[in-house]
């Protein structure tokens, strides 16, 4: 009889480890910690399917199991977003970028970058003139012309934002120097990646407005 109910204490105490690890983790607003107890209290209810039960419950270890990996893949998720790879988060001209993308949002935007060094003056965009891609200038100064008045900014700013947010035309003709470094994202592309994911589309529109807010300032300061 003891022993039956010693048995039956360390069935109950795994039933409610697992249970309370997994309330613990929904009540958790960390991802990594919510997705790491649930993890854990999956892993407690299989032990617990195979280990006390007369015989072993395989249809519940399945889905158990199967909930354990879900969350192993969603953990794997969550660290590949949160890590900035090739060292971009040290880089000065991309602070304005990573205050509004997450880094999941940044890392995605940065797969689909492609990467270019004018070897001689560049023009980007011609005013009145369809713009095929968005562009972000690394390093370099970038000369505009809009409405008959030319002027320079810094590195640091996108280009063709305007025309990928209301369609249309270039607003202003815009040229890169030699040696200059910048990024080119294919507006079919981006476009495609922000429909498979709207929360991108979403800050890349808070990012536009802030972008074109700050070169106001620039541009008439």
């Amino acid at each position: 009889m003891f022993q039956e109910l010693d048995l039956a204490w360390n069935a109950g105490l795994l039933v409610h480890a697992a249970a309370l690890l997994q309330i613990f983790g929904l009540l958790n607003r960390n991802q990594l910690v919510l997705r790491g107890l649930v993890l854990a209290g999956s892993l407690i209810y299989t032990a617990y399917y195979y280990l006390f039960p007369i015989a072993p419950l395989w249809g519940a270890m399945f889905w158990s199991t199967g909930l354990a990996a879900a969350n192993l893949i969603g953990i794997a998720r969550v660290v590949l977003d949160r890590r900035l790879s090739h060292g971009l988060e040290h880089e000065d001209c991309f602070v304005d970028m990573l205050k509004v993308l997450t880094p999941g949002e940044f890392r995605r935007l940065m797969q689909m970058a492609e990467w270019h060094t004018a070897t001689k003056p560049t023009q980007l965009t011609v005013e009145g003139e369809a713009v095929p891609s968005l562009y972000f200038v690394i390093d370099g100064d970038v000369e505009i012309q809009k409405a008959g008045r030319t002027f320079t900014l810094p590195a640091g700013l996108f280009i063709g934002e305007v025309s990928f947010l209301l369609g249309g035309t270039a607003t202003a003709s815009v040229s890169l120097p030699p040696e200059a470094k910048y990024i080119e994202w294919p507006k079919a592309a981006l476009q495609k990646a922000i429909d498979r994911t709207p929360s991108l589309g979403s800050s890349m529109e808070r990012l536009f407005n802030q972008e074109l807010a700050r070169k106001v300032a620039i541009s008439w300061s």
